[in-house]
């Protein structure tokens, strides 16, 4: 059975469905953390992240993301690194890793291609 790593919120319904899917059409064996129950060390996203730039998991549309006043500022990676370790909720959801590459959000073609 093939795995992969699940980063979700678990009071989100676009990340249980998500799951579902990974689990039930995928057949894929989920390493899980809920991140609003364990949050993320600044090193564990150093690590996640790693080869791959933050600010491409941003999720603009966040309140959370507006709430900080971060809509049009130019982010540095290490500063998009600092604000998600402060609040993850700024994320694009679910984060599903496999092979070393990190997947945002519930995209079935994506997923789907990458677990081929």
């Amino acid at each position: 059975m093939k795995k992969a790593q699940f980063f979700w919120r678990s009071t989100c319904s676009t990340c249980r469905n998500a799951r579902e899917f990974l689990r039930s059409e995928l057949k894929l064996e989920l390493e899980e953390r809920d991140y609003a129950k364990s949050p993320f060390t600044a090193a564990e996203l150093r690590e996640l992240f790693a080869g791959q730039d933050p600010r491409d998991f941003l999720n603009p549309k966040s309140p959370n993301f507006k709430a900080m006043g971060l809509t049009g500022r130019k982010l540095s990676e290490r500063e998009a690194l600092e604000l998600i370790a402060q609040d993850a909720r700024i994320i694009k959801r679910p984060l599903t890793k496999a092979g070393g590459r990190l997947i945002a959000g519930f995209d079935k073609d994506a997923l789907r291609k990458a677990f081929a």
